[in-house]
Formats: C-alpha cells, structure tokens, sequence
C-alpha cells in the first residue's frame, strides 16, 4: 500500500497527514485492508455516495463522539467532497492516537472523476432531492434551486 506525506490531487494539507490514491484506496478496501470513513454530513450522502462494503458514515459533524466505533486495527481512509474536511479530520484523528489514518486525495470529486463506484440520485433523473417545485427539472449543475 503506497501512502504518501502531501497530497497529489489536492491543494490543502495538513502536516502529518498521509494521503492515498483513489485507486489504491479502493484495492485496500476491496481486499478487506481498510475502512472508508464518510464524513461529509447526512444532506450530502443522500445525494451522492459510494455503494461498496466497507464504508462508514460518522459526519465531520460528531466523528468526536464516534471515534469509538472506529477500528484500531485497520487503515482508516478518511473521504469528504474535496479532500480538505477529511483532511482535518485526519489530522484530529492522528492527535487521538489513531495510527493508520489516511485522506482520500482529492475527495469524492477525484473519485468521480476516474470512474471509480458511487451513487448519485442524479443520475436517474429523480432531481436533486430537496422537493421543491422545478426539482425534476435540474439545471446543468445538478441542482435546482
């Protein structure tokens, strides 16, 4: 498994936080090496997740009181939208004694951009999900409000 010190696909980086490949990420997961820990907030995984075995939701939000019922003995890699949250929260994690803890480089946007598994309620034609009067009718960005 190759961990690197900065990160590759993104700008924001917190000193002693190791970053992974997203597709390094997804063999370790796969092969049963690790964990994905989502933790973007409830709103933003109804709208978008990634439908593997192997994945956590604890959002940003109250990771703090989870950190519990995250595993001591497995590489924990760490997702949110763009890699900054993620980040953070590896950086929280290391300082509570976390030793295998790594930041999903570059997020859900990098993911996504090479093709790798997830879910999107956009993508069958459902709207954005928030029920208001023009959400079938989703403009280029996938929102409608």
């Amino acid at each position: 498994m190759i961990l690197h010190d900065r990160p590759e696909l993104q700008e924001f980086h917190l000193g002693g936080v190791k970053h992974i490949s997203p597709e390094t990420a997804l063999e370790e997961i796969e092969n049963n090496r690790a964990v994905m820990v989502d933790v973007r907030e409830e709103n933003e995984v109804r709208l978008e997740h990634i439908p593997i075995p192997n994945v956590l939701y604890h959002p940003m939000s109250v990771i703090v009181n989870r950190v519990e019922h995250l595993p001591k003995d497995s590489l924990i890699i760490l997702m949110c939208k763009d890699g900054i949250n993620s980040t953070k929260v590896g950086n929280l994690l290391n300082r509570l004694g976390f030793a295998k803890v790594a930041n999903l480089d570059g997020g859900l946007k990098v993911w996504k951009a090479r093709n790798l598994p997830y879910a999107s309620i956009f993508d069958d034609s459902e709207g954005c999900g928030c029920n208001c009067s023009s959400c079938h009718s989703a403009n280029e960005s996938g929102s409608c409000c």
